[in-house]
């Protein structure tokens, strides 16, 4: 009985998978990429595709009732008709180089990305199948805890993060590998529900390769 109860304990939220071993698969996952610790440049970063608006930029605070006007962004963000430097961080040489240490694949993975309505798509093409990472960009605040809310209902059951899991950003999870944090206006997703059930010399489940890699790009955010 007591073997029983600490098999119990252990059990992670995930249908019995050992806590313990979940959180140990992360850290030698980050350990694999600390070295590349140091900044989140976005030089190299993708570059999106041709817009058919050019309107200039102008900084502000957006609030649950301020829409924002024509060529103001949320902060952090860039050109009106263009992805944000945090969002093409998702694309850029930090998380690819993530990417690549965490997966170990043979070659560096080919990325395609798209801008559409708003949403910046990164798609990583790996030999056992596709990480989709994307950015949504919302015009205020009402905006993106909207669309936040929507991609939860998308995705059905959902686990809520804790604080200290999103950084002290609300976000949930997927039990079929899909990561979803809302931080400024901007509401990442991490996909990998089209990766193999254990990926990466780590072996690490769909939820845990999403997580990692969401934690990744909030750090750089964090910055």
């Amino acid at each position: 009985m007591k073997n029983q109860q600490q098999a119990g304990n252990a059990a992670g939220p995930r249908g019995g998978r050992p806590r313990s071993r979940r959180l140990l698969a992360i850290a030698a996952a980050a350990a694999a990429v600390a070295a590349l610790a140091g900044g989140c440049a976005t030089s190299g970063a993708a570059t999106p595709a041709a817009s058919t608006h050019a309107a200039a930029p102008t900084a502000m605070t957006a609030t649950p009732d301020t829409p924002m006007r024509p060529g103001m962004k949320m902060p952090g963000t860039t050109r009106a008709d263009a992805p944000s430097a945090s969002a093409l961080m998702v694309c850029g040489p930090e998380i690819r180089g993530d990417v690549t240490k965490i997966l170990a694949p043979a070659h560096p993975p080919a990325t395609t990305t798209t801008w559409t309505d708003h949403l910046y798509t990164c798609t990583y093409h790996l030999p056992g199948g596709q990480l989709v990472l994307s950015v949504k960009e919302s015009p205020n605040t009402a905006s993106a805890n909207s669309y936040f809310e929507s991609v939860r209902k998308q995705l059905g059951t959902t686990t809520q993060l804790t604080a200290a899991q999103g950084l002290g950003n609300p976000g949930y999870e997927s039990p079929g590998g899909t990561v979803v944090i809302l931080k400024d206006g901007k509401t990442l997703r991490a996909d990998a529900t089209g990766m193999p059930a254990a990926s990466g010399p780590h072996e690490l489940s769909r939820a845990d390769l999403a997580y990692e890699i969401a934690s990744d790009i909030l750090g750089c955010w964090s910055e």
